[in-house]
């Protein structure tokens, strides 16, 4: 009896009409189905839920209304039952219309009058199981591209390297970044930058194979997992195939853009390795391609394990400098070729280490940008400049000496606080806005956001005296120096190394002074080292001057005395 198999009691059966019409109104499906798996009965509820009538379902095999792929592990479940016993199965349920619908079946096995039976209560689950899958979908895809994100990635690149033992073959890793992303992203608007994003990621994925792992860890930087390479050059050659991708246009809207792309490639045959040290190792060949002019695809070798060896030794060193406050500023005097005083010095971060002496920003300032490091270190000028900006400029009213100059980098900029804590800490010492000179890179310059375009400037309208460093060392030309908000430029000592045998060096200087005078720029020259370099640099009328010639960097006392030995000084 209907009642009876349903409570798994031998009581007195309830009559099938009174029973069916106690579960009429229930959401679940009811169905008592045999051991085999054939229908005995189904509550009326199965028509407004799967559309099927009840007669429609009796007397036929479960297994005929279940999903080819799920018809195993259901049968599996009906097998393994044994009486009172309760268990849980999803599964794909056809419904009257052809489509199927995850259900979810809570089942029990009752012996009743010599034969068994399976009694199952049937929820409808599609609702559930699509957000399910819908968050597992958020939980390993980048937003907005749709590739795999950080986390996919490393896993896969974890099994990767475990198959590697199982079969030997070679497993790489390609970092890919798009250059100079960021003024694209700024100039031409958000939309634009992610609309670029997508095209990228369609033409990456365009090169994989399937066996390859595509992801995006953030911003315009994705990685490649590639298995079964057959060696280094074949995964130097689907670099280079990335490469090429980056030279067609993107068409976006109206517009067309072209964002070429650097490719850092590591690769490996040992399944002991750990994933994130390959992936470093392509980050590291990534920038080694940066710094080459990017376009381009480098193989991480032993010359970059040397350095990244190095990197985190001088790494560790910064950081316990930082820690244990031995950083040291000293300055540097500029010169006025004109009357030969002081007007200036700037300010030179050095380290002092108790076995190498005072290191120079040349052997650590690399590893302090990468790591994020400078922006302390930067911090930390500012500050003692700002004071002594302050001193001097009580001690040095009555000469010419007017000024300090420090440099600065792109994430300071882009610091929306950056220029009034600056300004701040001028005004707090009473000293005049213009006795500090801010200096950035020509790259900082060339790749500076908007939002550290609209920092420089508003440093500038407050005063302070804005300046383009190691000119000529970049990318930009001189058509760009009236672009940008600037005060004057220095010339890179390169060029002043040359100025006594290279007429093109020559030229090249005479040009730079000329324009910029023009458009009102001073230019200061850098690296002077031999007087044939200053009577040069005099008849070109360049405006100012630093370097071993007058004077080193020193601590301000030296500076001080410095300032006061020039001719015609007075304090």
């Amino acid at each position: 009896m209907i009642s009876a198999i349903m409570s798994g009691q031998n009581s007195e059966p309830m009559a099938l009409t009174e029973y069916q019409s106690l579960v009429a109104g229930w959401a679940d499906v009811n169905t008592v189905a045999t051991v085999g798996g054939v229908f005995s009965y189904v509550s009326p509820a199965s028509q407004p839920v799967f559309g099927w009538d009840p007669s429609e379902l009796e007397g036929r095999s479960q297994d005929d209304f279940v999903h080819p792929d799920d018809v195993a592990a259901l049968q599996a479940v009906r097998a393994g039952l044994t009486p009172g016993e309760v268990r849980t199965a999803a599964y794909r349920f056809k419904c009257g219309d052809g489509s199927y619908r995850w259900t979810e079946a809570t089942s029990r096995r009752v012996d009743a009058n010599g034969a068994g039976h399976v009694v199952s209560t049937v929820r409808d689950i599609g609702d559930r199981r699509e957000s399910i899958v819908a968050l597992q979908h958020q939980a390993s895809t980048d937003p907005l591209t749709g590739v795999a994100n950080r986390t996919v990635l490393m896993d896969r690149l974890h099994q990767g390297l475990r198959r590697l033992g199982r079969v030997p073959g070679v497993l790489a890793v390609l970092y890919v970044d798009l250059d100079r992303f960021n003024v694209l992203n700024d100039s031409l608007g958000h939309h634009a930058g992610d609309s670029v994003l997508l095209l990228m990621a369609e033409r990456l994925t365009g090169h994989l194979r399937p066996a390859d792992t595509l992801a995006r860890l953030g911003g315009d930087e994705f990685v490649i997992v590639a298995e079964g390479v057959t060696d280094e050059q074949a995964a130097i050659d689907m670099g280079n195939r990335i490469i090429e991708s980056g030279h067609e246009a993107f068409r976006v809207g109206e517009e067309d853009f072209t964002c070429t792309l650097s490719v850092g490639v590591a690769w490996t045959a040992d399944s002991q390795r750990a994933a994130e040290e390959l992936l470093q190792e392509a980050d590291l060949a990534l920038y080694r391609a940066k710094d080459r002019g990017r376009d381009r695809a480098e193989v991480f070798d032993e010359e970059l394990r040397t350095r990244a060896v190095g990197r985190l030794a001088t790494e560790r060193m910064l950081r316990r400098a930082l820690d244990e406050q031995r950083l040291v500023v000293e300055y540097q005097p500029i010169i006025d070729l004109r009357t030969g005083h002081a007007t200036g010095a700037e300010a030179l971060v050095r380290i002092r280490d108790a076995d190498q002496g005072l290191l120079l920003p040349e052997s650590f300032l690399e590893v302090a940008e990468e790591t994020g490091l400078l922006m302390a270190m930067d911090e930390q000028v500012l500050a003692d400049a700002v004071k002594q900006a302050t001193e001097w400029y009580a001690r040095l009213a009555n000469t010419d000496f007017a000024g300090v100059a420090i440099n600065v980098t792109a994430r300071h900029l882009a610091d929306a606080g950056f220029p009034r804590k600056v300004i701040d800490q001028l005004d707090a010492g009473g000293v005049p806005r213009g006795h500090l000179h801010i200096e950035v890179t020509e790259r900082v310059l060339m790749e500076a956001s908007n939002s550290a375009m609209t920092g420089l400037r508003a440093l500038r309208d407050a005063g302070v005296q804005v300046g383009l460093d190691d000119f000529g060392t970049g990318y930009s030309s001189l058509a760009y120096l009236r672009q940008f908000p600037l005060d004057f430029v220095k010339l890179d000592k390169s060029f002043i190394n040359e100025l006594e045998h290279d007429d093109g060096a020559r030229a090249i200087v005479a040009a730079i002074v000329d324009l910029a005078h023009a458009i009102h720029l001073k230019v200061v020259a850098e690296g002077v080292e031999t007087p044939a370099h200053l009577r040069v640099l005099e008849d070109l009328h360049c405006d100012q001057a630093q370097g071993y010639l007058f004077a080193a960097a020193a601590e301000p006392a030296t500076v001080d005395a410095f300032v006061i030995s020039r001719p015609d000084a007075t304090v």
